[in-house]
């Protein structure tokens, strides 16, 4: 391998999938799981895997903390951040490990694709989901707490692509939650919205009527959706309620505000 990599893991109650994700990246010498407090096994059961982890528990900070905490446990420069549900496909694997210090000089971090699967199916439609997972440590911040995480690189430095995949969710069995996980789906909007928010965005009309039936149409039609029949139609649904509610969270906020600040004062 031209570069060393580590790969650190950030998991809670993932004892399901955390072999599988553990086995994808046997190739690395420096494996990091940061759990975030596991009751199910998770725990035990990464400890006694081939690959032998280093695992770190600590108590959830949010996305981007987590992540952030997890990449400076690392003790290589260049870390592969996964969560437990995915896979470093062998494709990708190759590809890292191709890779030489010297021809990635001025490369901060590397953008894959991510191939996500519901029940064990591919979900056409939100591919190719491009994934800043390949990090180098020193050359890249994560800033504020959005969903998915917001990295940027540093000045002087670039963001590279690699075409080998991540996989997410590959083997996981039919969960209702993956069809309709309202906990999950809440605290996204809300960090949804908080980052349309900071961007100084606004949910108007516009927003709130055309911003869904756009989403639905993008992946339902252009991206294909329709191309696995229900199973699309039903993804494209999913998507567009996800739409729906960060900017229904977005307008509340701003609604709140606005009385706040015309609130009499005593």
């Amino acid at each position: 391998m031209g570069c060393q990599v580590s790969v650190c893991i950030i998991c809670c109650n993932e004892k399901q999938v955390i072999t599988t994700c553990l086995n994808s990246v046997a190739w690395c010498g420096d494996i990091i799981i940061v759990d975030s407090g596991s009751t199910d096994g998770t725990v035990e059961t990464a400890a006694a895997h081939a690959t032998q982890p280093r695992i770190i528990r600590q108590q959830w900070l949010g996305y981007a903390a987590q992540r952030d905490f997890a990449i400076k446990q690392c003790r290589n420069d260049w870390v592969l951040a996964l969560d437990a549900d995915e896979e470093c496909s062998p494709e990708l694997a190759e590809q890292i490990s191709a890779l030489s210090e010297a021809s990635i000089v001025d490369v901060a971090m590397f953008s894959i694709p991510r191939r996500n699967y519901i029940a064990r199916r591919y979900v056409r439609c939100w591919s190719p989901d491009y994934q800043t997972r390949l990090l180098h440590k020193n050359r890249m911040a994560i800033v504020g707490n959005f969903v998915p995480e917001k990295r940027v690189a540093l000045p002087g430095f670039r963001t590279a692509e690699l075409t080998g995949p991540l996989l997410h969710n590959r083997l996981t069995d039919f969960k209702p939650s993956d069809f309709n996980d309202g906990p999950r789906m809440q605290e996204h909007a809300e960090l949804l919205a908080q980052g349309l928010a900071g961007k100084g965005q606004k949910a108007n009309w516009l927003n709130l009527i055309f911003r869904p039936a756009l989403t639905f149409l993008k992946y339902y039609i252009l991206r294909g959706g329709f191309l696995q029949g229900r199973f699309g139609l039903v993804i494209a649904y999913k998507t567009t309620i996800g739409v729906m509610l960060k900017y229904s969270v977005l307008y509340g906020k701003q609604q709140f505000e606005q009385a706040s600040n015309n609130a009499p004062t005593e």
